[in-house]
């Protein structure tokens, strides 16, 4: 891409030779349709880049971002970067820039979506359940990154996705469902409109249950949410530097069915195929069969704990941050959602959590509510819709041995509360899972 060569070319040669420096830019393409009382009432598009400059010299570092439209002149931009350096605490955790042999060049041409594909998605959602109010949006990203640095490093890449998310409202009730893709073609907007409008259908008139400890069966989203903040808050590895991380490797930590990978590598995931360093991703095993296996690393966290890097730097969080991994799949198992259900003698289905919160990190103790389609299963039926109910459990206990009794059959791109596009699970059934009151307490 022009603009990046002419730019970067132009900060190089302001740069001093007696430093390590990385550039980077960061350019996307977004495009969102939003529906609400069932009729679409916004289309945006939205196009920028980002720039980011690192500079290591005497043992400080100093980062600088910008994005193009704001940058007056690349000499003002390499000054301040100098100015903040100058002014920098030494770096103790400078773990160096990769090399020329961690290029990756997979820049490419990608097909952007219209606003007429959009709204044919919507229309398809909401035909599904036309006597109910419906709400959402359908999305799509099409990301160019450009990384340099003085090691010789030069890598590109491209990544689309796409997105949609709605729900259906009655009077008393609610039905959500989520569907991700590379493309928007792959999205059955049909299919998730279904799942909202069935959710929404069954669960009028919700019932108020006592709490207390239930079995349950987990929907995608639900799942997503335990794993996104065991990746972000146990996984990271700068949690484990923290001493804040619940994680301890080569230990079954959790029960025999639960595999959990990260696959950047399959021609299926979403996103970037180098880290925000430029360098290559690689699949990685996190979970196997039950043993904690790998921690999610950037150059930083490896070098403070003396172990490999796994590639897990973020664009636009920074090395400090740590590691999250961002191509995150559960295996399946080979249970159906409607066996699950008919294997539970009272317990709870709950379509997806919300509004959670970490009370302790090290015990991974999080509280949070279910939303939008939950249902008490007695004798391997479903009876009632639920009503609202606060938990307050350790996402760690939740998933140990002997309390993950299946795993689904069928996995598909679930939301997550740090983005979407970064897991890919299947339902799961749990012995025990702890309910505490209602939704005031």
């Amino acid at each position: 891409m022009k603009i990046w060569e002419d730019l970067s070319e132009d900060i190089k040669s302001k740069l001093p030779a007696d430093a390590e420096c990385e550039l980077k830019m960061m350019h996307s393409k977004s495009a969102l349709t939003r529906f609400a009382n069932s009729n679409i009432h916004q289309n945006v598009d939205e196009e920028s880049a980002d720039i980011y400059l690192t500079i290591h010299k005497d043992s400080k570092t100093a980062t600088v971002s910008t994005n193009i439209t704001a940058l007056k002149n690349t000499e003002t931009f390499v000054k301040k970067a100098l100015e903040s350096l100058e002014n920098s605490p030494i770096d103790k955790g400078w773990s160096g820039l990769p090399d020329e042999e961690s290029s990756y060049l997979g820049l490419m041409e990608i097909q952007e979506s219209t606003p007429d594909e959009r709204a044919l998605k919507v229309k398809e959602f909401i035909s599904q359940g036309k006597e109910m109010n419906a709400a959402g949006y359908c999305s799509s990203y099409v990301n160019n990154f450009f990384v340099w640095n003085s090691n010789g490093l030069e890598s590109t890449d491209s990544s689309s996705s796409a997105f949609i998310d709605g729900i259906f409202r009655t009077d008393s009730s609610a039905g959500s469902s989520h569907r991700g893709g590379i493309n928007l073609s792959e999205i059955d907007a049909e299919i998730a409109g279904s799942e909202a409008a069935q959710l929404a259908q069954d669960s009028i008139d919700p019932q108020d249950i006592d709490p207390g400890k239930y079995e349950v069966i987990l929907g995608h989203e639900a799942v997503s949410t335990i794993l996104v903040f065991l990746g972000v808050y146990g996984f990271n590895a700068k949690s484990k530097v923290d001493g804040m991380s619940p994680i301890l490797l080569d230990e079954k930590q959790f029960d025999e069915k639960i595999t959990l990978v990260d696959s950047p590598e399959e021609a299926s995931s979403i996103g970037f195929k180098i880290d925000a360093s430029g360098s290559l991703k690689k699949n990685l095993v996190v979970i196997d069969k039950g043993v904690s296996s790998s921690y999610f690393h950037t150059r930083r966290t490896a070098k403070e704990l003396n172990a490999d890097n796994t590639f897990h730097e973020l664009f636009g969080w920074g090395d400090n941050f740590g590691g999250i991994g961002t191509n995150v799949e559960l295996q399946n198992g080979d249970v159906s959602k409607s066996e699950m259900i008919s294997n539970v003698k009272k317990g709870i289905y709950i379509n997806e959590f919300w509004y959670c919160r970490v009370l302790d990190p090290i015990t991974q103790v999080v509280t949070g509510l279910n939303r939008n389609g939950s249902f008490l299963i007695e004798d391997g039926k479903i009876t009632k819709p639920v009503g609202r109910l606060r938990f307050t459990q350790s996402f760690m206990s939740s998933l140990s041995q002997g309390n993950v009794l299946s795993v689904g059959d069928s996995a598909r791109y679930a939301d997550s509360e740090f983005g979407e596009g970064m897991l890919k699970v299947p339902m799961l059934h749990l012995k025990e899972f702890n309910f505490t009151g209602g939704v005031s307490g």
